[in-house]
């Protein structure tokens, strides 16, 4: 008699153990999920924060030999664009075609505060190969998160 009693005992720490062991895990999924969650709306609220302070203007254009497009791009916002180089450019001709065309950038001015980035009050100095048969007649430049300026040639 005294063995099935202690049989009892152990079965019934083994299955107190096995639901500490479930309840562990379900409460540390929970955690992590809600972490998960938590970093998405984060990273969600700067992105649409990074989106409404972002904002550009083309100050000039030259078509130089043409051949050659000068464009001066300047950030008029208030927030810092971390690579102007996954800017994209598009150009539309006489005969109704639009298209992206790929662009070097000369340099940016005044650079000194975060070389490299395009920070509020800097201009970018782009320029791209045209075809001189089918000029561009309007231009539109847009950053990583979707802000775009556009102007007529």
């Amino acid at each position: 008699m005294f063995e099935i009693g202690f049989a009892t005992i152990i079965g019934a720490i083994v299955g107190v153990f096995l639901l500490l062991v479930v309840a562990y895990l379900l409460i540390g999924a929970t955690l992590i999920t809600a972490e998960v969650v938590m970093t998405a709306q984060r990273d969600m609220t700067e992105v649409q924060t990074d989106k409404t302070g972002t904002s550009i203007a083309i100050e000039d254009h030259q078509i130089v030999d043409n051949t050659t497009l000068y464009l001066l791009v300047k950030n008029d916002g208030t927030t810092v664009i971390k690579n102007p180089l996954q800017m994209d450019m598009f150009l539309a001709t006489e005969t109704g075609t639009q298209t992206r065309e790929e662009w070097v950038k000369i340099e940016i001015t005044p650079d000194f505060i975060n070389p490299g980035f395009l920070d509020p009050g800097e201009t970018l100095n782009m320029s791209m190969t045209i075809d001189e048969l089918n000029p561009p007649i309007w231009v539109k430049v847009a950053t990583p998160t979707g802000t775009a300026a556009s102007a007529y040639l």
